[in-house]
């Protein structure tokens, strides 16, 4: 891994990242900025309440960090932009979908710094509709809507956009004129995995399931305004017996691994006496021995650390409205190779056995398509410093 040596008063060059959600600790930590901030003077820039203040429920913690700003509106946001953004550099995380976001962009673009965007999700994707009440598209309208925002949006596209994957690849020269340089660099989680290589990863007698909130706590369904079929009374009682099973015929202890949109808040209602832990995913899972999820982005870390993972279901999922998470899970399901088990069923002690068996070949495959474009080992702070900062050295 290359490293770089700065002089002092490369600092006074500024990062600005446009943030559209409530940022938290975790973020600051999974963009590594921590590391970024050595060389630069990093602000924080925070528009949930400007965007979708509704969306805020759906968060029980936020970064009390000095470098974080809060805007609740674009009108003040803008005020202060102005102040710090020439010759900057500018992390976008905010999409083109709506006239007001459109905008943001524009503002970004009209302030002549070095704007970067990411596509580094991480995790297979669906075809279907998040809400089914809303008709889809046909293929031609599809690629017609393609076309225009490539083009005809060119723009409002950032200077750089910088991409985890093959899958993602795939998606930005879709959705990216050729002008965008494009940055091959890794997934936030994958990246983080490559920055824990050197720690102490002893496999201990514990499980992890990688929490979502789902179904209890307010997600992603109040941003998009759909709503939860899957009832709380129905999935956790059926969730707690499937790990009972999975203890008692592997001789482990499934612990919880808290999600971070949720940490602060009470989980006991939900998982009993269970241990459940927040903000440390990554070193849970690289010492666990097994991985259990539903849909989790953190499944990035079963593959990286190469643990067995089981998928879980429920007769709701899988007979009921939920057909995106149904074909979310399935679609993990086929990429890594993994079991998926429906907790309304009955499971033998061989058939839990038999599921901790990994194939190897579709797990080198997830890590391709959707967790790293590099071969280098560089994490995603090393590859923005060395191809699109280039500080002075």
């Amino acid at each position: 891994m290359s490293e770089i040596k700065f002089e002092e008063n490369t600092k006074s060059q500024k990062l600005i990242v446009i943030w559209p959600y409530r940022f938290r600790d975790f973020d600051w930590q999974r963009f590594e900025l921590e590391f970024l901030s050595d060389y630069l003077e990093v602000h924080v820039h925070e528009l949930i309440d400007a965007l979708t203040p509704e969306f805020s429920v759906s968060y029980a913690n936020q970064s009390e960090l000095p470098n974080v700003l809060r805007f609740s509106s674009i009108r003040s946001w803008h005020k202060e932009f102005k102040k710090v953004s020439e010759n900057s550099i500018i992390f976008s995380y905010i999409p083109s979908t709506s006239f007001k976001l459109l905008v943001l962009n524009l503002l970004m673009k009209l302030s002549r710094s070095k704007v970067v965007a990411f596509r580094t999700g991480g995790v297979p994707f669906s075809s279907l509709r998040l809400d089914p009440n809303k008709r889809d598209l046909p293929k031609s309208i599809k690629d017609t809507l393609h076309f225009v925002r490539r083009n005809f949006l060119r723009v409002i596209k950032p200077d750089f956009v910088v991409v985890g994957g093959s899958e993602e690849l795939l998606r930005v020269k879709r959705d990216f004129p050729k002008s965008v340089k494009v940055v091959l660099a890794n997934s936030s989680d994958f990246s983080n995995r490559i920055r824990l290589s050197e720690i102490n990863h002893d496999v201990k007698k514990i499980s992890i399931y990688l929490d979502t909130g789902f179904p209890g706590f307010p997600r992603d369904e109040v941003l998009e305004k759909t709503i939860e079929y899957v009832r709380t009374e129905d999935w956790y009682p059926k969730l707690n017996l499937f790990f009972e099973k999975v203890e008692t015929s592997l001789n482990t202890r499934v612990n919880i691994s808290i999600h971070p949109k949720h940490i602060g808040r009470d989980h006991q209602p939900l998982f009993g006496e269970r241990a459940t832990i927040g903000g440390q995913t990554a070193e849970l899972v690289s010492q666990c021995e097994l991985v259990i999820a539903t849909n989790s982005t953190a499944i990035s870390y079963a593959v990286a650390f190469l643990k067995p993972l089981f998928l879980i279901t429920s007769d709701q999922i899988e007979n009921g409205f939920d057909q995106y998470k149904r074909s979310l899970i399935k679609n993990i399901s086929s990429e890594t190779g993994a079991t998926i088990f429906n907790i309304d069923r009955e499971y033998s002690e061989q058939e839990i056995g038999a599921a901790l068996v990994i194939d190897h070949e579709k797990y080198e495959s997830y890590k391709q398509k959707y967790l790293t474009s590099r071969t280098d080992g560089k994490p995603n702070y090393q590859v923005l410093l060395d191809e699109v900062i280039k500080p002075r050295i």
